[in-house]
């Protein structure tokens, strides 16, 4: 009988031993998910996710800012499937899967992924330049750069620090407008370097809006090279305006020919 009692006693043991471990602890959790490698500005973005091993703990997706570090967004569940993440502006954001206890202690969570999230961006935020260097030209054509070299043809801006994709370009080839009434003739040519890709190339005539539009290498570099032909005795003053389509509101490294 003592026997038995203690084969039983050794039974229960066992069972609740085995009851009591939990899921996640069997083995490492298989946790992560996938995000689009570019979204698109103010809209929500479809990831997905799984998270296989985790038994009865807490699945939760994250996005973290430097104000408030970690914090939690969606409640999901062991498994796998498709989410959202909320419309965010141009920028690039860090979001991850994390597992907590039925505590609400964490317990892990893989390496975060970076979400790209690309949007038409105006060139006067783009580029931070010094008060006064923008303007409009003959009252009816803002811009944001003012070229001006003795040379005739020569690089205007050059981008070493690209956080965009494409970039629409407004110019006009005019006269200084602190002197009316002089009006030039010919023509000036835009060409949009591009590393990798040919050349974009717009050719106008003076004092006449001029449009260029090309697409990008991100975190490639690009340049913009103005030239002028039939300007007689004068040299044209370059007026340039644009949009680009980013994952950031400010480029940092650029260098551009000031007036």
């Amino acid at each position: 009988m003592r026997k038995l009692v203690s084969l039983i006693g050794i039974a229960v043991a066992a069972s609740t031993a085995l009851v009591a471990t939990p899921v996640s602890a069997a083995g490492t959790p298989d946790i992560g998910f996938k995000v689009p490698a570019h979204a698109h500005a103010n809209k929500p973005t479809k990831v997905h996710w799984h998270a296989h091993g985790v038994g009865k703990d807490s699945v939760v997706l994250q996005g973290y800012s430097s104000a408030n570090g970690w914090q939690t967004f969606r409640h999901l569940h062991e498994g796998s499937g498709k989410t959202t993440i909320p419309a965010e502006p141009v920028g690039i954001y860090d979001f991850r899967i994390a597992v907590f206890t039925h505590s609400g202690k964490f317990a892990t969570a893989p390496k975060g992924r970076k979400l790209h999230v690309f949007g038409t961006v105006k060139w006067k935020s783009l580029f931070q330049l010094p008060k006064g260097e923008s303007g409009k030209y003959d009252g009816r054509f803002p811009y944001v750069f003012r070229f001006f070299s003795n040379d005739v043809d020569y690089t205007a801006l050059k981008v070493t620090d690209n956080p965009c994709t494409s970039v629409h370009i407004s110019y006009i080839a005019g006269s200084d407008p602190e002197s009316p009434g002089q009006n030039l003739s010919g023509s000036g040519t835009v060409k949009l370097g591009r590393h990798g890709r040919s050349t974009v190339t717009k050719t106008t005539a003076a004092e006449y809006v001029g449009k260029l539009h090309g697409s990008l290498a991100l975190g490639k570099p690009w340049s913009i090279n103005v030239s002028e032909d039939g300007a007689g005795s004068r040299i044209y003053n370059w007026y340039m305006n644009g949009t680009a389509v980013c994952d950031q509101q400010r480029i940092t490294g650029f260098s551009y020919n000031q007036n």
